[in-house]
């Protein structure tokens, strides 16, 4: 194969990949498994059944009666939830919020995209809503809501930083409209996408020391 079909070959690979970058971003306490220091203090629940009200989540902001709450499926009391996706504990908030900025800022360029589990509980018929704020540009996440009662889905929400952008805080919000929200297994990640012209200007890089190379090999 010449030199020109590889450097073709290797320009296309890298456009049709578009990523220089990809990788997770570390959110504190994503799945809520990190308990307050006094643990969840209130049961009544049923069995396996416990939660906090207006205890501070580790590494979370909460606002307007929030907490954290093991529904108890482990301990077949499926009164709430048919499972937790991941671990035993869940965050709620009744009417009011949730949020965590982490340690990375927005870098132009970048698309951010979040992924959190958004619980329908059996009795409760409003399950709250989830939001990525980039820059101080709010995305409210979407997903298809769970087929049944007491099921969860998976809410993605995704932005692109701009130059005005960079630098901003990247904070994930939870909220409840009303009645009580729950979430768990937030994730949050990052795609650096090279600039079309960047990418044009690497191929021709490329094939001019292609060129050169068959000229000085005569």
């Amino acid at each position: 194969m010449t030199t020109i079909k590889l450097v073709a070959l290797a320009t296309a690979a890298l456009i049709a990949t578009g990523s220089a970058h990809a990788g997770a971003i570390a959110v504190t306490n994503a799945s809520f498994e990190v308990l307050p220091a006094g643990g969840l203090p209130f049961g009544g629940c049923g069995a396996g059944c416990s939660y906090s009200a207006n205890d501070p989540i580790p590494g979370w902001t909460g606002t307007d009666g929030f907490g954290q709450f093991q529904p108890g499926v482990q301990a077949s009391n499926f009164t709430y939830f048919n499972y937790v996706p991941d671990g035993i504990t869940v965050a709620y908030s009744n009417g009011g919020t949730i949020s965590q900025t982490v340690t990375a800022t927005a870098i132009a360029g970048t698309t951010y995209t979040l992924q959190v589990d958004l619980g329908f509980r059996k009795d409760i018929g409003d399950p709250g809503t989830i939001s990525l704020i980039v820059g101080g540009n709010t995305v409210l996440a979407t997903g298809t809501a769970a087929q049944l009662s007491g099921n969860w889905a998976t809410y993605t929400a995704t932005y692109t930083a701009t130059a005005a952008d960079a630098g901003g805080a990247i904070t994930v919000l939870l909220s409840s409209p009303g009645a009580q929200g729950d979430w768990d297994n937030v994730r949050l990640s990052d795609n650096v996408v090279p600039e079309p012209a960047s990418v044009a200007l690497l191929g021709m890089g490329l094939l001019g020391a292609a060129a050169l190379r068959r000229k000085v090999r005569g």
